[in-house]
């Protein structure tokens, strides 16, 4: 018989069971096709069994790439996508990057280890007697190897030393909102003891949320497909229009397509003709005119000339949602952006 050269994938890893994420029912079983995503990223999601913003956020950003085919840009457009809903990946759990009692930094550990190499190593019994330029060059070499120590040492107090700022912050914080709660909520009635169950809601209280329009995704002319890891098109037929030459392309919007070369996004027309050209980090598709692109990290809108309709100083941005505005980013704070540039913040 012959060898069976199927090739199986590995299941992506599901998320662990036992953390709960601290959302609403609503929010969490809210279906991933409500996100406003493209269809690549949509289909990457559901065949990687990623059905429900719940599903996202029992992960960790980086659980998100044991998704098959789910890259970066797909993380970058998720993100943004699941922003507005006030909710956000799994945290990185503390007892990963804390050190355990008894143990130093790994850092520390490391320079230890290479100190003890180097006092056990034994020279070398060479033919050649040493000479005094061999001298010098092993005593230049070993202050050289000092002063880099010495730069790494400096390196993970700094870290150490900012984390310890932040934990002093939260425990800072922590306290402060414990002193501000009303005396009704840290006694209850039965002989004054102290309640442990607070109700947060009620004394934080949270606007409710405000979901964005899902565009409706219609089938194109042209339909993506992939060869030898590049993207081109095909028409109804089968028949390929555009060849398979480029990185990441995401489908035809308004007869124009965001496609990828060198790791730089530009756009296409239908005749394969580059209209706009390569020059940014992220790309979207168009909506009514305008699209969403990145230049570093800050998004901003051109128009199907690659005129800069609104400049680049937003954290992040959506494609417009088919009701005459799209969605912004900036400090901290969500809002949407109309043609005339005026933002309403929330």
């Amino acid at each position: 018989m012959g060898k069976n050269n199927r090739h199986w994938h590995k299941r992506p890893a599901k998320a662990t069971s036992d953390y709960k994420p601290p959302y609403s029912e609503d929010v969490l079983n809210m279906s991933v096709e409500g996100l406003n995503l493209s269809q690549e990223t949509l289909d990457v999601l559901q065949k990687g069994g990623v059905l429900t913003v719940g599903n996202i956020v029992s992960r960790r950003k980086n659980d998100m790439y044991k998704v098959q085919n789910f890259n970066k840009k797909r993380l970058f457009e998720v993100v943004n996508a699941i922003s507005p809903l006030g909710v956000d990946f799994r945290p990185e759990d503390k007892e990963k990057s804390a050190p355990q009692e008894g143990q130093g930094r790994p850092g520390d550990r490391r320079q230890e280890k290479q100190r003890e190499e180097r006092v056990q190593e034994k020279p070398r019994e060479d033919k050649k007697q040493a000479t005094p330029r061999d001298d010098r060059q092993k005593n230049g070499n070993r202050r050289e190897e000092d002063r880099r120590q010495g730069r790494e040492e400096n390196r993970n107090d700094r870290r150490e030393e900012r984390r310890d700022d932040r934990r002093d912050d939260r425990r800072e914080d922590r306290r402060d909102r414990q002193q501000n709660q009303p005396e009704s909520v840290k006694k209850n009635g039965k002989g004054g003891k102290q309640d442990n169950s607070v109700d947060f809601s009620k004394i934080f209280p949270r606007e409710p949320l405000v979901h964005s329009p899902r565009i409706e995704q219609e089938k194109d002319i042209f339909t993506k497909f992939q060869r030898a890891g590049k993207w081109g098109f095909k028409d109804q037929n089968g028949k390929e229009v555009i060849p398979p030459i480029y990185t990441e392309a995401l489908s035809f919007k308004e007869d124009m397509a965001a496609v990828e070369m060198n790791g730089l996004f530009g756009f296409i027309n239908r005749e394969n003709v580059l209209v706009i050209p390569y020059k940014y980090d992220t790309a979207g598709s168009f909506s009514e005119g305008w699209a969403n692109v990145t230049l570093g990290e800050k998004c901003g809108y051109v128009d199907k000339t690659g005129k800069e309709t609104v400049p680049f100083i937003y954290d992040a941005a959506t494609p417009f949602t088919g009701e005459g505005y799209g969605r912004v980013k900036k400090d901290g704070r969500w809002g949407n952006i109309r043609k005339d540039g005026e933002v309403t913040w929330q």
